[in-house]
């Protein structure tokens, strides 16, 4: 007993010495500077461009730069980016044009405007950490409460070359072509052709979709299917990238896929697709658009169109009736 209670204090002491350390050790994680954000991380990688024509993950990697990304590496700057699309099933035909303009300035605020040739676009401005929104001719309202939609927006317009890429199933081949200078600065050429198309690896990292019971409608179908099993087959265009950066500086694309019949004969269609990207300098300031105060909606559809400016017609005043015939 005597020895048990001669090395009891020895026992409390390196228990207390054990517990002092997981505490210190916690302190310095707790207290210790934030790792910075990963697209600075990722804007901090060297990217060697004169790889590109080998390297297919790079490839992968240059047309899929986030906004973000590209700002952190060259600064302020304005994408503009014009997509045409041309569906043709058969006698049916159906063509859209959309243009895209994307101000980068500052650490955060940027001005996103999005038109196509059916007169319908919407237009996004972030400045100082609050956005302003409208459709195209809406007035624009302020919006307080974004709950992350403005990086979803201005990386979605930012998206071009990518979801070029993401149609063609990666078929890109690149060959270089020389040296330019885009916007003031050095860039590599390259020429693009019809390379051998990949899986889309981006599948298995998604949960599978859910359906209703019976599957998709019939329109949702057809659109999947296209998308899956459509296959480039023609390529052609020019693509140039900063040489120190690797960001994309201009493009000038053009692609045409087939999507095959299915087991019945239906569903045969061909796409035309074009893509234009020119990057210029530092983007013009970005300023608070007259806007409409972020308010709550009032109550009732009435009260709501009031506030948007739609008052409601007066009823017509009954005109008299006229006296009847007296016999």
């Amino acid at each position: 007993m005597s020895k048990l209670l001669a090395s009891l204090p020895l026992g409390i002491l390196l228990l207390a010495a054990c517990t002092t350390a997981e505490d210190r050790a916690a302190k310095e994680r707790i207290f210790s500077p934030e790792d910075p954000p990963k697209v600075l991380l990722a804007a901090a990688e060297r990217l060697d461009p004169s790889r590109l024509p080998k390297d297919a993950a790079l490839r992968d990697r240059i047309f899929s730069m986030p906004a973000e990304e590209a700002r952190a590496r060259i600064g302020s700057h304005e994408q503009k980016t014009h997509v045409a699309f041309g569906w043709s099933a058969g006698e049916r035909e159906v063509k859209l044009a959309e243009d895209r303009t994307v101000a980068l300035a500052g650490t955060d605020d940027f001005h996103v405007v999005v038109e196509n040739d059916e007169r319908k676009g919407m237009e996004w401005v972030r400045v100082d950490g609050t956005s302003y929104t409208r459709s195209r001719w809406a007035k624009f309202r302020e919006r307080r409460r974004d709950r992350g939609s403005s990086d979803h927006v201005v990386e979605s317009a930012y998206s071009t070359l990518q979801t070029f890429r993401d149609l063609v199933h990666g078929a890109i081949r690149l060959e270089p072509s020389g040296e330019a200078t885009v916007g003031g600065r050095r860039a590599l050429r390259f020429t693009a052709s019809l390379g051998e198309a990949r899986a889309d690896s981006s599948a298995s990292k998604l949960p599978p979709p859910v359906y209703a019971k019976d599957g998709p409608d019939p329109d949702t179908a057809l659109r999947l299917a296209a998308a899956k099993n459509a296959r480039p087959t023609s390529l052609v265009g020019t693509i140039a990238v900063d040489a120190e950066t690797a960001v994309p500086l201009e493009a000038d694309l053009k692609a045409t896929l087939e999507v095959p019949a299915d087991a019945d004969g239906n569903g045969a269609a061909t796409l035309d697709l074009s893509v234009r990207l020119d990057v210029s300098g530092k983007a013009p300031k970005i300023a608070v658009p007259e806007h409409m105060e972020d308010a709550p909606r009032p109550p009732g559809v009435v009260a709501t169109l009031r506030a948007y400016g739609f008052e409601k017609e007066p009823p017509k005043a009954e005109e008299p009736a006229e006296p009847a015939d007296e016999e």
